[in-house]
């Protein structure tokens, strides 16, 4: 969005258009752009409002019923951390005994509307002058809080002598301008160097900090956390969503840690709906400790058990699949994945989820797709994560017909790929 359109959304013509639409629907958007500019909207307004109505749409999972005051870039809304987590932020923070936050790169607001509605004042900083008035837009029901224009490096030594005390916030821009990927977006950058702030200046303005926090992407690589920092991994509804660093205060566990956040909305199958905006959810938080004289032996097929185990994602990128193994007295398939046997049924919470085995097939395409065909299935759902296959192709290979639907988990099993055929437990 430019700085034009910024201006016309957030006019009086423009807020009152955005009102008016209805609720957004793709197949009817070219009628409405007709329909709109029948009515006098310039075309540059229509494109702009319809564009902001399609994001606030999408934004509805993230933030609820409150999308519909806010507004969006489609980049800023990618990386926007959903409400849910950025409670979860707000209370580290606050806990931590800050009640100010600078917040240094603040994008439309996600993390600092957290802050905010936590009771913390807020002090954003936004480079970009549009991204920042959308950000003060999203800002204005809470006056102890500001937005403030320009680069972190400039601002940052007037902002350390204003506020002393407060604790620090980062959520470094992740996408590489100018660059889009193969669906059109700004494309993504997985490394430290290439962030905004530069995170040489985030790391020193947060160990300098009483507490302070970054959240980055949650393929961090265990050697890049900084020292005395801690690394929490944090995943929703199943999805592995972030690594945030903490520092200060702000530390409660050295090391990595997990944190698994689960809307309490289910889909119909009973598993977590990942696109609830998490109004509700369940929490728990793996430590080291947790996952301390896990075993380390591997599944053999003589002890495969009658029960699979599969780690949430947090667990499995903290390396404390150890808590899982520890819980249900079992062995990994293989070391680190999170794919886990045991003998017996046991209510693991939010650790991941629990299935029945039925059957082990050998992992060659003839004889699995023999035993497919045997079972009448022509729904195949493949689960993978230590097997190094392409999921589309077997299915293909398989040549599925039948009426019946099932699941299979591809391991390593002795040294051999095998298929577990399972249900949920």
């Amino acid at each position: 969005m430019d700085a034009a359109a910024a201006h016309a959304l957030m006019s009086d013509e423009g807020r009152e258009l955005l009102a008016s639409l209805p609720p957004y629907d793709e197949k009817n958007a070219v009628a409405l752009t007709s329909r709109l500019r029948d009515r006098g909207y310039s075309p540059e307004l229509v494109a702009a409002a319809l564009t902001q109505s399609r994001l606030r749409a999408k934004a509805v999972t993230k933030f609820g019923a409150n999308a519909e005051l806010m507004f969006f870039t489609p980049d800023a809304l990618e990386q926007a951390t959903r409400s849910a987590v950025a409670a979860l932020h707000a209370e580290r923070l606050r806990s931590s005994g800050a009640s100010r936050v600078v917040d240094g790169g603040c994008g439309i607001g996600a993390d600092a509307v957290g802050f905010a509605r936590a009771g913390l004042d807020v002090i954003a900083v936004e480079a970009d002058p549009t991204t920042a008035e959308l950000a003060r837009h999203n800002l204005a029901p809470y006056p102890a809080s500001r937005v403030e224009t320009g680069l972190l490096e400039d601002l940052a030594p007037e902002l350390r002598r204003e506020a002393p005390d407060a604790a620090w916030w980062f959520d470094p821009a992740r996408r590489i301008p100018g660059v889009a990927d193969i669906h059109g977006r700004t494309k993504r950058t997985f490394s430290l160097a290439a962030l905004s702030p530069d995170w040489e200046l985030v790391q020193q303005l947060a160990a300098d900090a009483p507490a302070a926090g970054a959240k980055l992407s949650p393929g961090l690589a265990h050697g890049d956390i900084p020292p005395d920092c801690e690394a929490e991994f944090v995943s929703y509804a199943g999805d592995l969503v972030e690594a945030t660093l903490w520092w200060g205060q702000a530390v409660r566990d050295e090391g990595t840690t997990a944190t698994i956040v689960r809307p309490t909305d289910k889909r119909a199958d009973g598993s977590a709906n990942a696109d609830s905006s998490g109004d509700s959810v369940e929490l728990r938080h793996v430590t080291r400790p947790d996952a301390a004289d896990a075993s380390g032996a591997l599944a053999r097929r003589a002890d495969l058990g009658a029960f699979f185990y599969e780690a949430d994602k947090a667990l499995t990128r903290s390396g404390l699949v150890g808590a899982l193994l520890n819980a249900v007295d079992g062995r990994e398939f293989t070391a680190g994945y999170g794919y886990v046997t045991a003998d017996a049924l046991t209510d693991i919470g939010l650790l991941g989820r629990a299935y029945r085995v039925l059957d082990a097939v050998p992992l060659h395409v003839k004889t699995l797709r023999s035993y497919l065909r045997t079972h009448d299935v022509g729904r195949l759902t493949i689960k993978k994560r230590d097997v190094d296959l392409d999921a589309d192709a077997l299915r293909r290979q398989l040549k599925l017909k039948g009426s019946r639907a099932m699941t299979v988990v591809l391991v390593n099993l002795d040294g051999e790929r095998a298929a577990l055929v399972v249900e949920p437990a």
